[in-house]
């Protein structure tokens, strides 16, 4: 019997072991993190909102941390690309990734599969920043207000198109927000980045789309777009002239970038409220609110607690929009 009994108690010791081990070096982790250089995912190209405002708060998190940032762009299917890639990453804090609401709450509902799941492989850390839309035609339309291209829309299917960096991205989201709020359906017409969609636009290619609020003031000032409305609760600081969506239609749509910065699953959290804390600090220094929140980008929560409640928040939203066998 004491020989059973032994032998019982040696892979429980052994787990326990594994357990304090574990636990000891999370703890010794975050007391001599970081000893080197970070690397910051951007699942989208170089130019665009989200990787602009990567690369303020890269810079803002090497100063607070002591070590370099490296911003590495991983575009791809939606962001799905560099998701995957990170969430097999080693939890150690050396690797994170750049997340947008399109990748933890869209991409789920038009991938059939996922190289990560957005509830189980991250560990969401602070928002960075939320970016509202512009809805807007090209100078030239014949569609003078908001309402002129929905009442065309309503005449047939699918009659009016609508360009978006492809499925998943900031404004393939508002697309489904207005065909929601308008019982209307549009023809959507996908590109590869939001420049592509906003140039096909202009062009006269397509109809309409939203474009980032970030990067729209240069486009509606030299008038080669027309600005119909805003996707935010209020309108912009910098362009005021711009009404709300509900001002002109009388019902809300709220959407656009939303972005954040999660580490692998299994990051200690230690390290992780480290990182925490270098984010708000960036947050809140003079570079974010001339580089970022200037721009058309509105300041967020970057509480850990805020951004996982607006995970839930987001992935309900839009599981309750694009709903299998849409």
């Amino acid at each position: 019997m004491k020989f059973t009994h032994r032998t019982h108690c040696i892979p429980r010791r052994a787990a326990m072991a594994v357990l304090l081990g574990a636990a000891s070096w999370g703890s010794q982790a975050a007391e001599t993190w970081p000893q080197q250089p970070l690397r910051l995912i951007v699942p989208f190209g170089a130019g665009g909102v989200t990787d602009t405002t990567a690369r303020v708060f890269a810079d803002g998190i090497s100063k607070q941390l002591g070590q370099p940032v490296i911003v590495e762009n991983r575009p791809g299917a939606g962001g799905s690309i560099a998701a995957g890639m990170v969430a097999k990453s080693k939890p150690d804090g050396y690797t994170l990734l750049v997340v947008t609401n399109g990748i933890f709450a869209v991409n789920p509902h038009i991938y059939p599969q996922l190289p990560y799941n957005p509830s189980r492989d991250f560990s969401y850390i602070a928002m960075l920043a939320n970016t509202p839309n512009i809805l807007a035609v090209s100078a030239n339309s014949p569609y003078t207000s908001l309402q002129a291209v929905i009442d065309a829309a309503a005449k047939g299917e699918e009659k009016i198109s609508f360009a978006t960096a492809g499925e998943g991205s900031d404004n393939y989201q508002i697309l489904q927000l207005l065909q929601q709020a308008t019982h209307t359906k549009w023809l959507h017409v996908p590109y590869k980045s939001g420049t592509e969609s906003l140039t096909a636009v202009m062009g006269g290619t397509a109809d309409a789309t939203a474009i980032s609020a970030a990067t729209s003031q240069s486009f509606i000032k030299s008038r080669q777009i027309r600005a119909f409305a805003v996707t935010s609760a209020r309108r912009l600081a910098d362009q005021p002239d711009i009404p709300t969506v509900k001002e002109v239609l009388g019902k809300s749509i709220e959407g656009g970038s939303l972005s954040g910065i999660a580490a692998p699953a299994g990051t200690p959290d230690a390290v992780l409220q480290r990182l925490n804390a270098a984010i708000t600090q960036v947050a809140r220094s003079d570079a974010a609110k001339d580089k970022v929140f200037s721009r058309g980008s509105e300041p967020v929560d970057t509480s850990q607690e805020a951004f996982q409640a607006r995970v839930k928040q987001e992935q309900a939203k839009w599981a309750a929009i694009l709903k299998p066998g849409r």
